[in-house]
């Protein structure tokens, strides 16, 4: 902060000792002190002067982001062609990616819930899943190797389940005692 401070109190050292050279009436006018700054601003000194307050952590901290403003900025730079480049590079980076992926995973968790409530949302998701081509897609899954193994292995995990093996020996013995009942 006193690297700051200093830097500040020679900002203003130099207003004010170019503010008293000015005009020959003593007090100069706001053009006058509008240009000496941005003159100041202007010089390489002045550069590495505003580059250093800028890195400054406390400094950054101080500075309020109007946020309409930063909003509209925002919107104006993602939607120019060099801002829409810089924006897919940065999506391309995985660990960027991952990182606003992860960020945003709970909101779209709850936006997908909200839509598949939705009764539209339904009715379209529906339309998708009988949509010809779709379902043409389906059984061609559903005729190859890996799809009949893997279903293979479904319906023999059911039969070797003790929970399974209960509930059709239930079955049967109630089948056969209302076979039995009728042919009494």
């Amino acid at each position: 902060m006193a690297k700051t401070g200093s830097i500040l109190l020679v900002l203003l050292l130099l207003l004010v000792a170019a503010a008293g050279c000015g005009s020959q009436s003593g007090q100069p006018t706001y053009q006058e002190n509008k240009k000496m700054v941005l003159d100041m601003l202007k010089t390489n000194e002045g550069k590495r002067t505003v580059k250093e307050l800028l890195q400054d952590k406390e400094m950054r901290n101080t500075i309020v982001l109007d946020e309409p403003a930063v909003k509209k900025t925002i919107i104006e730079t993602l939607t120019t062609e060099q801002g829409k480049k810089i924006w897919n590079e940065i999506i391309a980076d995985p660990e960027f990616s991952g990182r606003l992926a992860k960020s945003m995973q709970q909101e779209n968790e709850k936006l997908l819930k909200k839509m598949m409530k939705d009764p539209d949302y339904q009715g379209m998701m529906m339309d998708v899943l009988k949509a010809p081509k779709l379902q043409e897609q389906y059984l061609d899954l559903m005729k190859t190797k890996p799809f009949r193994e893997q279903m293979k292995m479904g319906v023999q995990d059911t039969l070797a389940s003790p929970l399974f093996k209960k509930q059709l020996m239930d079955a049967i013995t109630e089948a056969l005692k209302k076979q039995s009942k009728k042919g009494s």
